[in-house]
C-alpha cells in the first residue's frame, strides 16, 4: 500500500495506474532465523514486494488469515511445528487454500523435498536462495495460480445521511445488470442494516451464531447465508438488534468473498473507524461520498489524510458528489479545491425519488431506470468495470 504508482488521466474519469491500481504482490514470509529472513526481505523488495515477517508458525497462520497474502515462503523447521505441517494447514483454509506456498530448506535432500510436495507445497528451494532463482519461481507460482478473485469496491460516506448505503446499493445493482456476473453487497455498516429495506429483502441465515468459528466455515457455509434477490445479486445482511461483526472477521469475510465472486461491494458506514481500515488494503476501489456542505467537507478532508498516512494510494480514492447541485450548498470547484482530487462522478438531488424508492423497497436502478440518478449511477458502475478489467 505504500507504493505510488505513475497514473495518466483517462476519458471515463477514474484514474488509470500504468500498473495494477496501488497494489502491491505481498509475500509472508515465515522464519525464525532473523538473518535469514532479512536475505529474502531484500530479494523480495528488490521486485517491490511487501514482506509480511512471522517467526512461528502460530503468527504466521494469524497473519495470513488477517493479512491475505499473495503467496507464503517459510522455512522448513519452525519453531512451533513444522514447515511441512503449517503448508497442510494453510491448505484446509478457504481463504489460503489456493495460495502459492514456497518452502526453504537448509537440506537439498528428496525426503524433505518430497514431503513439502505432498503436504501441498507449490516448490521447494534450498536456502539460502539465489535470488535470480527465487524471484523466478514466486513469479511463476503466481502467474499459474488459479484462483479467482474479485474487484472489491468499499463505500464510505464522509458522514452519517450522505446517502452511501443507497450508492452501495444501486452500484451493486448497476454491476448485475451490467455484467450478470456475480456480484455480492456486503452491508458492513456498524449503524441500523439499511440494504434489506432498501432491496426489500428477508435475511435467508443467520450468520452471528457463525463468527466464532469463522476459521473453520468453508466456502458452501458462505453460500448458505448470503440472501439473493430477484436481480441476482446476493447481499449479506447483518442481523437488527445483536452485535455486528469485529473488524478482524469483516476482513475475513471479505477475504473469502472475493474468492467466490466477481464483484464485492462493501456498505462500510463512515470514514473512518477500525474496521475501514482493515479494509482498505483490500479495495481496488474506495467510493467516498460527501455532499456539498462543510460537514461534509470536513470529514471528506479527514479521511483522506488519514488514507495518506496509511499508505493508500488516491488513484484508488472516487470521490462521488451526491445531491449535486444543492441549493445554498457549496460549488464543485470549491470542494475540489479543497480536497485537493477532482469528484469523478456527481448525483443529482432528487429526495423525492430517493425516499419513494426506500420506502417501496425497490431501487432506482430497477424501478426508474431512466432517470438522473440512475444514469449516473450506471456510469459509476461502468468505468469500475473497465478498471476491473484492466486490473
Amino acid at each position: 500500500m505504500n507504493s505510488r504508482t505513475p497514473v495518466e488521466p483517462t476519458s471515463n474519469g477514474l484514474a488509470r495506474s500504468m500498473r495494477a491500481p496501488g497494489h502491491r504482490t505481498r509475500i509472508l514470509v515465515v522464519d525464525r532465523d532473523p538473518s535469514a529472513l532479512a536475505i529474502v526481505r531484500s530479494i523480495l523488495r528488490s521486485q517491490d514486494w511487501e514482506v509480511i515477517p512471522a517467526k512461528t508458525a502460530a503468527e504466521a497462520l494469524n497473519k495470513a488469515r488477517l493479512e491475505g497474502p499473495d503467496a507464503v515462503i517459510s522455512e522448513y523447521t519452525l519453531p512451533d511445528m513444522s514447515g511441512v505441517d503449517l503448508c497442510q494447514t494453510l491448505r484446509q483454509r478457504v481463504e489460503t487454500a489456493a495460495v502459492p506456498i514456497l518452502i526453504l530448506s537448509a537440506s537439498a535432500g528428496v525426503t524433505e523435498r518430497v514431503a513439502s510436495l505432498r503436504a501441498g507445497a507449490t516448490d521447494y528451494l534450498v536456502k539460502p536462495p539465489e535470488a535470480q532463482e527465487l524471484i523466478a519461481r514466486l513469479r511463476a507460482a503466481l502467474d499459474l495460480r488459479q484462483e479467482r478473485v474479485a474487484f472489491v469496491i468499499v463505500v464510505l460516506g464522509s458522514k452519517g445521511g450522505v446517502g452511501a448505503s443507497s450508492l452501495s446499493v444501486n452500484v451493486a445493482l448497476a454491476l448485475r445488470q451490467e455484467t450478470r456476473r456475480g456480484v455480492v453487497l456486503v452491508d458492513a455498516s456498524q449503524s441500523i442494516s439499511a440494504a434489506d429495506i432498501m432491496l426489500n429483502l428477508q435475511p435467508t441465515s443467520s450468520f452471528t451464531h457463525l463468527l466464532s468459528r469463522i476459521d473453520e466455515l468453508e466456502p458452501g457455509d458462505f453460500e448458505a447465508i448470503l440472501t439473493p434477490h430477484s436481480t441476482g445479486l446476493q447481499v449479506l445482511v447483518q442481523e437488527q438488534g445483536v452485535e455486528g461483526m469485529r473488524p478482524d472477521q469483516l476482513r475475513k469475510v471479505v477475504l473469502v468473498l472475493r474468492r467466490l465472486r466477481e464483484f464485492v461491494v462493501v456498505d462500510a458506514g463512515l470514514a473512518l473507524d477500525r474496521a475501514t481500515e482493515l479494509l482498505l488494503d483490500l479495495a481496488d476501489r474506495v467510493l467516498l461520498v460527501l455532499t456539498p456542505e462543510i460537514t461534509s467537507l470536513r470529514g471528506a478532508r479527514y479521511f483522506l489524510e488519514r488514507a495518506r498516512q496509511l499508505g493508500l494510494s488516491r488513484e484508488r480514492i472516487v470521490l462521488i458528489l451526491n445531491r449535486y447541485p444543492q441549493r445554498g450548498g457549496l460549488q464543485r470547484r470549491d470542494i475540489e479545491a479543497a480536497l485537493g482530487l477532482a469528484m469523478q462522478a456527481t448525483i443529482p438531488d432528487d429526495a423525492k425519488l430517493v425516499t419513494y424508492t426506500i420506502n417501496r423497497g425497490i431501487p432506482a436502478l430497477i424501478g426508474h431506470r431512466r432517470s438522473d440518478l440512475s444514469r449516473q449511477v450506471s456510469g459509476i458502475a461502468k468505468r469500475l468495470i473497465e478498471a476491473a478489467q484492466e486490473q
